[in-house]
């Protein structure tokens, strides 16, 4: 047999070997939760602007009321 099968793991060969294997895990989350956020950003940033354009167009498509009002009733006769 050869020395290092004799060999016992320390408390600090395992933590090592714990880190050694935990840290492409992280990494790989760390990478999934930033694309995650970027793709809702770009989600969001989507619906704002398809959500203002459909607004406007109902907004444009309505005309100006306020004008169309003013036209068709006389002036209010000064009471004051």
């Amino acid at each position: 047999m050869s020395p290092s099968a004799n060999h016992a793991p320390t408390p600090q060969d395992s933590r090592q070997n714990f880190w050694q294997g935990t840290w492409p895990s992280i990494v790989r989350m760390i990478v999934l939760e930033i694309l995650l956020l970027l793709a809702l950003a770009i989600a969001l940033v989507y619906y704002l602007n398809w959500s203002s354009e459909a607004a406007m167009s109902e907004f444009m498509a309505t005309g100006s009321p306020s004008l169309h009002a003013a036209k068709d009733h006389p002036p209010c006769g000064g009471s004051a």
